[in-house]
């Protein structure tokens, strides 16, 4: 009993001494910061600022002389390179969710295109997008029938010889392309930011 009696007045001594040093420590561990939550996230996102996206250039990625079998349901075919620029404003990345637009020869729209891939554009930077788009000489001439057979009739214009000029043309650039369309963004938040724009090429002098 004796030794039971001795071996417990150990241990209070050494709890004793441990006690105010384990205190000391845990006094002087630095706080973690806190999440931002609150009024300081929202002003945060009260500063969001939307990118800004802009039709760079027009290039063309494959081009095939113009043919036209109607009969074949067949034609040539033209690929198109939309070049844009997207500048992020933000101290902070931004994602690029999704890009669509309409694409025009001369008031008439002959295509939409749709991008999907995720893009980040870093802070306070400008990053460029390359999007090819698919056009075809038949299909086109369906398009402005079916969608457009009105205005071709107001010009007097029949649909196969604008064509024919479209891909005639195409190589100089003789002719405005215009495209408008809108992209999606997404910040640190978590929520969408629709952005639209448009634009001309050539552009205008």
């Amino acid at each position: 009993m004796r030794k039971i009696a001795i071996v417990l007045m150990m241990l209070g001594i050494i709890g004793l001494v441990a006690f105010p040093c384990l205190a000391a420590e845990e006094k002087a561990a630095p706080a973690k910061p806190a999440p931002m939550t609150g009024k300081g996230m929202a002003a945060k996102m009260a500063a969001v600022k939307a990118p800004v996206v802009k039709l760079e250039r027009i290039d063309i990625a494959n081009y095939w002389p113009f043919y036209l079998e109607a009969k074949e349901k067949r034609g040539s075919a033209l690929n198109l390179a939309f070049v844009f620029s997207m500048e992020n404003p933000n101290n902070y990345k931004v994602m690029l969710d999704d890009l669509k637009f309409t694409v025009s020869f001369e008031e008439f729209e002959v295509n939409t295109i749709t991008y999907f891939d995720d893009n980040y554009i870093p802070a306070k930077s400008t990053d460029h997008l390359r999007i090819n788009g698919s056009f075809d000489s038949f299909s086109t001439m369906m398009l402005l029938l079916v969608s457009q057979g009105h205005r071709l009739q107001e010009l007097n214009v029949k649909a196969p010889d604008l064509v024919k000029k479209w891909w005639d043309d195409i190589q100089d650039f003789k002719f405005p392309i215009k495209l408008y369309g809108t992209a999606t963004f997404v910040g640190p938040d978590g929520k969408d930011m629709i952005v639209p724009f448009e634009g001309t090429f050539p552009p205008k002098p």
